[in-house]
């Protein structure tokens, strides 16, 4: 699920109209995923060697958050945990505002042993900033669910669906469905049944409520 979750993410924070991330592009990154080479002393998918020595010649900061974010993608399709974690250190670095950039570190520190106290403190930053600038509430609530289930953290877990519960009345262009995934594969017990059949109701009445608009 973090990869559903990160593939969505990613096309969230991309710009309408890249500048550099064009259709083109794409389509070698992607061919040059089945081709690996060495790349510091290890053999890597050589779509990441492309991307990195595209990243020493360019200074637009869009383009270079564009491109760090096809890295990431790339290393976690990888597995390359730490590389990964770092370029979503660099990327919050510059855009330290953002709330996507906030979510997209937790994931990162979510899928490592060490990293589940921060990855808490990451993404309740990341639904603070959602809700200050009112934009991507629903999936940051969403994202602090997953968070939660990838840590272990049922009161987090909880507090992620009471929330969106409440937000349940209110509908946003950027709003997904994602929020429905909570719930596949949760661990017996991990949350309250009575908070759960809320959820589910909550989820009723926004699909209901959808179909009128």
């Amino acid at each position: 699920m973090v990869i559903e979750f990160f593939a969505l993410w990613q096309f969230l924070i991309r710009r309408e109209k890249s500048m550099i991330l064009t259709k083109d592009l794409r389509k070698v990154i992607s061919e040059r995923r089945k081709i690996y080479e060495w790349f510091d002393g290890r053999l890597v998918p050589s779509s990441i060697v492309l991307i990195r020595d595209m990243l020493k010649s360019i200074d637009d900061i869009h383009d270079r958050n564009d491109l760090l974010g096809e890295l990431a993608g790339e290393y976690l399709r990888a597995e390359l945990e730490d590389e990964y974690l770092l370029v979503e250190r660099e990327r919050l670095a510059n855009h330290p505002d953002e709330a996507i950039m906030w979510i997209g570190l937790a994931h990162a520190l979510s899928r490592r042993s060490d990293g589940a106290a921060e990855a808490k403190q990451s993404v309740i930053k990341g639904v603070e900033i959602s809700r200050e600038v009112g934009a991507l509430i629903r999936y940051s609530l969403t994202c602090q669910a997953q968070i939660a289930l990838e840590i272990g953290d049922p009161v987090l877990f909880g507090d992620a669906l009471k929330d969106l519960i409440l937000d349940s009345p209110n509908f946003r262009e950027e709003d997904c469905w994602l929020d429905e995934s909570l719930l596949r594969g949760l661990p017996d017990g991990f949350c309250d049944p009575n908070l759960l059949n809320d959820y589910k109701k909550a989820l009723e009445k926004r699909r209901d409520d959808d179909a009128l608009e």
